[in-house]
């Protein structure tokens, strides 16, 4: 089996992802990390999610003596860079689906990405991944006079607004049409765990293109799957995208 650790476990899908992993027939679920003022920091894995404890503990940073396959990351922008300064000495892949980053850290990022593997994914779900490969592939039917309008709605309490997910639509959007008008409403409210909207402004018309999430347990099982993937992997910088297209 190989061994898994994830970054920021005591989240909302952290602690989502440790529940699928501890099911999992492919993974060890070895070891997660919060911050150093978590009422959950040095808990076994099992009593943090009520159940009987598995021999693996809740840490405030990847302990370097810890022997890892691969790390999930759903942390803060701060400790996912943290964390990188580690996993490239230990030479381990990353899934980041941290969001939130300034553009010194995705350049940071990117630069660690020559050493080891890493997929950075802003949205881990399978269903945002074929939504940017739609638009990928009706780059011949926008032109610059179409209007484009992004909606990102999620829960009150996510801090990063817009969203990664909203970015990375618009990024690819501009892969298409490089002079394309792109304006970004951003909702906040109550539970959502994430909805994106892509509106395409004809003359007098509309066509809108909508990804919904249910639940957050994509979110999950996508970074299991993306995880998977990166085992074995060349140092690079993936998305998500790659994993449904090779």
């Amino acid at each position: 089996m190989k061994k898994i650790f994830i970054s920021g476990i005591t989240g909302k899908v952290g602690k989502l992802l440790s529940k699928d992993l501890l099911d999992d027939e492919e993974f060890n679920l070895v070891g997660g990390s919060c911050s150093v003022a978590n009422k959950n920091l040095n808990k076994d894995i099992g009593e943090f999610l009520g159940k009987k404890n598995i021999g693996a503990n809740i840490y405030d940073s990847l302990p370097r003596s810890l022997e890892i396959d691969v790390v999930i990351d759903f942390s803060t922008p701060s400790s996912a860079i943290e964390l990188l300064d580690i996993t490239r000495s230990k030479g381990i892949p990353v899934l980041i689906g941290t969001t939130g980053f300034n553009e010194s850290q995705l350049e940071f990022i990117a630069c660690m990405s020559k050493d080891i593997p890493i997929l950075l994914a802003p949205n881990t779900s399978q269903g945002v991944a074929i939504l940017k490969n739609i638009i990928q592939k009706s780059s011949s039917l926008f032109s610059e006079g179409n209007r484009f309008q992004i909606r990102d709605t999620h829960h009150e309490e996510k801090k990063d607004s817009p969203s990664g997910t909203a970015l990375e639509l618009k990024k690819e959007i501009l892969n298409q049409v490089p002079d394309a008008k792109i304006s970004i409403e951003s909702l906040r409210e109550g539970s959502n765990p994430g909805e994106h909207t892509i509106t395409i402004g004809l003359e007098n018309e509309l066509i809108e293109i909508t990804h919904k999430a249910e639940n957050r347990s994509i979110f999950a099982q996508g970074a299991i799957s993306g995880a998977r993937w990166l085992i074995g992997k060349p140092s690079g910088l993936y998305s998500m995208a790659d994993i449904y297209t090779s």
